[in-house]
């Protein structure tokens, strides 16, 4: 009996899981772009948007907490994009597994994410060592200046990031 409860409790909780990915009644997916790109070229991009608050999430499609905060975030992007905030995404499943690549471009189509969106072309070592990691997720917020003004390494709570994302907002121009 207690195996059967077991059972039933962890299907309720991959239901309600699956729900809250890809909500039934969500919009069409997009047609959302991914180019890959190397870490060197990646710092220079988030140097090149000096003048607008960057968030860049590094996540992959193996990594659970990854896949339920990306909606979080590109519902933040759609919300402050205007105001002056652009969203990275960085999927740092392998490249050269094209069924990998393949459920990264699904994910991002699903989750309408209409953002800058790459595949890190770097080796697991060289990201790992870089980015201080084990492996995703992990976010950085910079500021208007081009300031790393927070990392979060492993699952973080949207308010958390929200109130970042905030914070560096002040350091936009004002009109």
């Amino acid at each position: 009996m207690r195996r059967l409860t077991i059972f039933f409790l962890a299907l309720a909780l991959a239901l309600f899981a699956a729900r809250t990915v890809n909500p039934p009644n969500a919009a069409p997916p997009v047609d959302a772009k991914l180019e890959t790109i190397r870490y060197a070229d990646l710092a220079k991009l988030v140097k090149n948007l000096k003048g607008r608050v960057v968030l860049v999430d590094f996540w992959a499609s193996y990594c659970a907490p990854c896949k339920q905060e990306l909606p979080k975030l590109v519902a933040l992007h759609r919300k402050h994009s205007k105001d002056g905030l652009t969203l990275i995404t960085v999927a740092l499943d392998d490249p050269a597994d094209s069924d990998a690549t393949q459920q990264v471009r699904s994910f991002l189509q699903m989750q309408r994410a209409d953002c800058l969106n790459y595949q890190l072309t770097d080796s697991p070592e060289t990201w790992t060592q870089k980015l201080k990691i084990n492996g995703p997720p992990c976010i950085f917020v910079f500021d208007a200046q081009g300031r790393l003004q927070d990392v979060y390494r492993g699952a973080v709570g949207a308010e958390e990031i929200e109130a970042s994302v905030a914070q560096a907002m002040q350091t936009l121009p004002k009109p």
